[in-house]
């Protein structure tokens, strides 16, 4: 009787699903996005002989959160990706998040350069777990570890607590052992495992109450960063918890050192430092194994997932972030740039290149552009303007536009899709902001706009904020502005993505 009513339920929701529109006018382009349903957080980065691998949280079935596995998606260039089979499924417990490592020394004994993959088993909301499981075909195909649990729940005063989750792991070199960091997030509390092997762990430390304490704590990462023009390091742990908007989700992180065993803040444990000031970036992890520094993280919010409009998928990822560190008046900062593969991606065909241009008031001249995927690269000379920025996705038809500026008396840098198009949520329609100085009068702006999604990287990507937006009709027209006096344009260049 049970087999039978889930089998009429799933066929209902397949009649549902059937019936639905497909929404491919927002479907990216240079952003990964699964062939059809729900996806939230990327799972297990990694890159292994030649191939980057996304692994994300995923419904199999629907277009809406639910029977959470693992889907699993590899590419050459990290723009074009080719989606695999579930990789990690649903059994009696839902896989949940958590990371990948190359096991090149056989430490665990599946086999020299096995992927090992360990992620938190959630009971149903019951109860959290840490699982293993290991791939010895370059991720293709998945054994689930027969000793499972590796790491129980723990358990104060002899009942399992309900929440502890999204371990992510790397290799440290100098204590000759795995790491592992996984959270309590309603304890707002980051714990240290440590392992030889892999299958075994013992609790090193923990790091708690600093930074942002409004939302819990989820998905941590711990990565060791170059400072730039430096020839030392820091280290930086990350967590999805409250954004800079005050009830949206975000990330915030923290820089440090680490030892092997104890992560120490290099500031005061009430700093807060955020990874982006949009509404639409969060749980991002790093890739593991890679030969440079980056991450890739979720564009959409928990705020407002179920109002998402797109069918037959739902959810994306944001373009890969090569990260770094800067040192700055206020202490050592995150850096992040797109990924050079981004960048030098074959689709891209030049549009504009420009230099010197003058520009005053909402009059910049307007560029007609049909396709609703683009980069956008311009440097203001901000002279006697107040403001500067560019307008995208506009439709002159009905004043849609989505607004990229930046405002000299308040030293921001923002988006404001208040008429970007389709308001999906009461909360959805915002300005937001994220601080930045110019630097010499000057102010650069990389825009990243892909169908339904912005990335704005300021000044060298001192400043980003990601945010998505619903553009409706002919909407692919871009144009320049200045407010509050005259501003000149020293560099613009712009190209446009082309489908194979």
């Amino acid at each position: 009787m049970k087999n039978l009513i889930l089998a009429l339920c799933l066929f209902v929701s397949y009649v549902g699903y059937a019936q639905q529109a497909s929404t491919e006018q927002w479907r990216p382009n240079f952003h990964f996005s699964p062939a059809k349903n729900w996806t939230n957080d990327p799972n297990g980065l990694v890159y292994h002989e030649g191939e980057w691998h996304i692994f994300y949280q995923y419904n199999p079935f629907e277009n809406k959160w639910g029977h959470m596995s693992w889907g699993h998606a590899v590419s050459k260039d990290l723009v074009n990706w080719e989606h695999l089979p579930v990789a990690i499924p649903e059994d009696s417990v839902w896989i949940f998040s958590g990371g990948v490592v190359i096991d090149k020394n056989n430490t665990s004994g599946f086999g020299a350069n096995s992927m090992v993959a360990i992620y938190t088993a959630d009971y149903h909301g019951k109860k959290e777990n840490q699982h293993l499981a290991y791939s010895t075909d370059k991720g293709r195909t998945w054994t689930k570890y027969k000793g499972n649990p590796i790491i129980p729940a723990p358990m104060p005063g002899g009942k399992a607590m309900k929440d502890f989750r999204d371990p992510n792991m790397f290799w440290h070199e100098p204590s000759k052992q795995w790491v592992m960091v996984v959270v309590l997030p309603l304890e707002f509390k980051a714990q240290f495992y440590g392992s030889k092997n892999l299958t075994n762990w013992t609790l090193l430390s923990e790091f708690s109450k600093q930074g942002d304490l409004r939302k819990m704590w989820e998905c941590p990462s711990l990565i060791e960063l170059p400072i730039e023009g430096e020839q030392g390091t820091r280290w930086v742990l990350m967590l999805s918890s409250n954004g800079p908007h005050q009830d949206f989700i975000g990330m915030q992180y923290f820089v440090g050192t680490f030892d092997g065993k104890t992560f120490t803040n290099d500031n005061p444990a009430d700093t807060k430092l955020y990874v982006d000031y949009g509404k639409d970036f969060y749980a991002a992890i790093p890739f593991y194994n890679a030969p440079k520094k980056s991450m890739l993280g979720w564009m959409a919010s928990w705020n407002y997932t179920d109002a998402l409009p797109t069918f037959p998928w739902k959810g994306q990822m944001s373009i890969p972030r090569e990260i770094s560190l800067k040192r700055t008046k206020e202490g050592v900062r995150l850096l992040q740039k797109p990924a050079e593969e981004v960048l030098k991606a074959k689709n891209w065909r030049g549009l504009v290149q420009m230099e010197e241009m003058g520009i005053e008031e909402d009059n910049g001249m307007m560029w007609q552009n049909q396709a609703g995927s683009y980069m956008i690269d311009v440097e203001f000379e901000l002279n006697g303007a107040r403001e500067v920025g560019v307008k995208v996705m506009k439709n002159p038809t009905n004043n849609q536009e989505t607004l990229i500026g930046y405002q000299k008396d308040s030293e921001q840098l923002y988006i404001n899709r208040i008429n970007s198009g389709k308001v999906i949520a009461p909360n959805f329609a915002s300005m937001d902001a994220s601080p930045m100085k110019e630097e010499r009068g000057t102010v650069r702006l990389l825009v990243f706009v892909d169908q339904s999604s912005i990335e704005v990287f300021g000044n060298e990507g001192e400043a980003v904020i990601t945010s998505l937006i619903f553009p409706e009709g002919n909407s692919g027209n871009w144009q320049l502005f200045s407010r509050g006096g005259r501003a000149k344009v020293t560099k613009l260049k712009v190209w446009e993505w082309q489908k194979d």
